[in-house]
Protein backbone atom coordinates (compact mmCIF):
# COMPACT_ATOMS: atom_id res chain seq x y z
CA UNK A 1 0.00 0.00 0.00
CA UNK A 2 2.71 2.64 0.61
CA UNK A 3 4.86 1.56 -2.68
CA UNK A 4 0.94 2.89 -4.62
CA UNK A 5 0.90 6.31 -2.76
CA UNK A 6 4.94 6.95 -3.24
CA UNK A 7 4.29 5.72 -7.14
CA UNK A 8 0.81 8.23 -7.01
CA UNK A 9 2.69 11.22 -5.38
CA UNK A 10 5.46 10.80 -8.08
CA UNK A 11 2.97 10.87 -10.71
CA UNK A 12 1.56 13.79 -9.46
CA UNK A 13 4.48 15.72 -9.09
CA UNK A 14 5.60 15.05 -12.70
CA UNK A 15 2.08 15.93 -14.15
CA UNK A 16 2.46 19.31 -12.04
CA UNK A 17 5.55 20.17 -13.48
CA UNK A 18 4.43 19.07 -16.80
CA UNK A 19 1.41 21.34 -16.38
CA UNK A 20 3.22 24.55 -15.44
CA UNK A 21 5.72 24.53 -18.50
CA UNK A 22 2.85 24.49 -20.63
CA UNK A 23 1.48 28.19 -20.08
CA UNK A 24 1.03 28.98 -23.14
CA UNK A 25 -2.72 30.04 -24.64
CA UNK A 26 -4.09 27.90 -27.28
CA UNK A 27 -7.32 27.83 -29.33
CA UNK A 28 -9.68 24.67 -28.18
CA UNK A 29 -12.58 24.69 -30.80
CA UNK A 30 -15.56 22.22 -30.15
CA UNK A 31 -18.34 22.40 -32.98
CA UNK A 32 -19.27 26.02 -32.91
CA UNK A 33 -17.53 27.01 -29.76
CA UNK A 34 -13.78 28.76 -29.75
CA UNK A 35 -12.35 29.11 -26.30
CA UNK A 36 -8.67 30.58 -25.87
CA UNK A 37 -7.28 29.03 -22.43
CA UNK A 38 -3.56 28.51 -21.06
CA UNK A 39 -2.43 25.02 -21.95
CA UNK A 40 -2.01 24.11 -18.31
CA UNK A 41 -5.33 24.34 -17.94
CA UNK A 42 -6.89 22.26 -20.82
CA UNK A 43 -3.71 19.30 -19.72
CA UNK A 44 -5.42 19.85 -16.13
CA UNK A 45 -9.02 19.52 -17.30
CA UNK A 46 -8.08 16.74 -19.40
CA UNK A 47 -6.51 14.53 -16.75
CA UNK A 48 -9.05 15.26 -14.51
CA UNK A 49 -11.97 13.82 -16.80
CA UNK A 50 -9.99 10.77 -17.40
CA UNK A 51 -9.12 10.21 -13.94
CA UNK A 52 -13.15 10.37 -13.48
CA UNK A 53 -14.00 8.30 -16.52
CA UNK A 54 -11.55 5.49 -15.09
CA UNK A 55 -12.28 5.80 -11.53
CA UNK A 56 -16.32 4.76 -12.74
CA UNK A 57 -15.26 2.41 -14.83
CA UNK A 58 -14.08 -0.27 -12.11
CA UNK A 59 -16.76 0.87 -9.90
CA UNK A 60 -19.51 -0.45 -12.94
CA UNK A 61 -17.82 -3.50 -13.38
CA UNK A 62 -17.83 -4.36 -9.66
CA UNK A 63 -21.65 -3.63 -9.23
CA UNK A 64 -22.03 -6.08 -12.16
CA UNK A 65 -20.50 -8.95 -10.22
CA UNK A 66 -22.03 -7.93 -7.35
CA UNK A 67 -25.52 -8.00 -9.01
CA UNK A 68 -24.26 -11.78 -10.62
CA UNK A 69 -23.67 -13.02 -7.41
CA UNK A 70 -26.55 -11.66 -5.63
CA UNK A 71 -28.49 -13.75 -8.15
CA UNK A 72 -26.43 -16.96 -8.37
CA UNK A 73 -27.05 -16.87 -4.57
CA UNK A 74 -30.99 -16.38 -4.94
CA UNK A 75 -31.11 -19.40 -7.12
Amino acid sequence: MKTKIVIIVVLAVLLIIFVLQNTEMVVVKFWFWDASIPEALLLFVTFAVGLIIGLMVPTSQKRREQIGQNEQTEE
